[in-house]
């Protein structure tokens, strides 16, 4: 199938990849494609830009070009004026050069390995050698989860800068500033949402009406007893 999907790549036409694994999806275009693995950008369902996928080829059970589904996917890909965003991927070694450009770029990836358990792990790669790669951990909240390592051999498919990566890359953020939310209230019950509510709204002694002055600074005083 890899001679297939390097056709495919010449095309620059949409694909649908549906895997052996039940729930494996990408729709997209194929960028690369060695005897192993294929490099493609994926295209989410509403038809904006999902990130990048590397798929291994003999994990895919079906692949579909340019159906009636796929046209219009591509069609409002485009009309979103959505572009094509390619990383140097080696179509010599795909699946290497994919897990490169990840560590050199920082990439939150997310890894399908073990062809019976399937597990997905979230995370960084920090550091590959010749058939082995180390990820630091994401959890499915946005904290970091220690270590693993993995065989290339044991990898069904990878995926980054996708929806679900850009989810926890925000959440990873919010956790470092310590932004607030109403919705921490939600811990404290009533009672916590009413206190943060008062904090927003300016209730917890400290004036929120005062205008900028000259300089376009605003300045607050404490509340004065009546």
């Amino acid at each position: 199938m890899s001679d297939f999907f390097k056709k495919v790549t010449k095309s620059g036409l949409p694909v649908a990849l549906t895997g052996k694994d039940e729930g494996a999806f990408f729709a997209g275009f194929v960028e690369n494609a060695d005897e192993e693995f294929l490099f493609m950008q994926a295209v989410s369902p509403s038809g904006h830009f999902d990130g990048w996928a590397c798929v291994r080829i003999e994990e895919i059970a079906r692949a579909d070009v340019a159906t009636e589904y796929l046209v219009m996917l591509a069609r409002v890909f485009e009309y979103y004026g959505e572009e094509f965003r390619e990383p140097k991927i080696s179509a010599r070694d795909v699946l290497s050069s994919f897990i490169d450009q990840a560590i050199k770029n920082k990439w939150l990836c997310t890894a399908e390995v073990g062809f019976e358990t399937l597990d997905k792990l979230t995370g960084y790669f920090v550091e590959k050698d010749f058939d082995t790669v180390q990820m630091s951990l994401v959890n499915a909240n946005g904290k970091r989860d220690g270590f693993t390592s993995f065989d290339f051999e044991e990898i069904v498919f990878i995926t980054a800068q996708g929806e679900r990566e850009k989810y926890l890359e925000t959440v990873m953020e919010m956790l470092a500033s310590g932004t607030e939310s109403v919705y921490d209230g939600l811990r404290g019950g009533a009672a916590g949402r009413e206190k943060l509510s008062k904090k927003k709204n300016g209730q917890d002694g400290v004036r929120q009406d005062d205008k900028p002055d000259e300089n376009g600074r605003v300045i607050t005083f404490p509340k004065k007893d009546k």
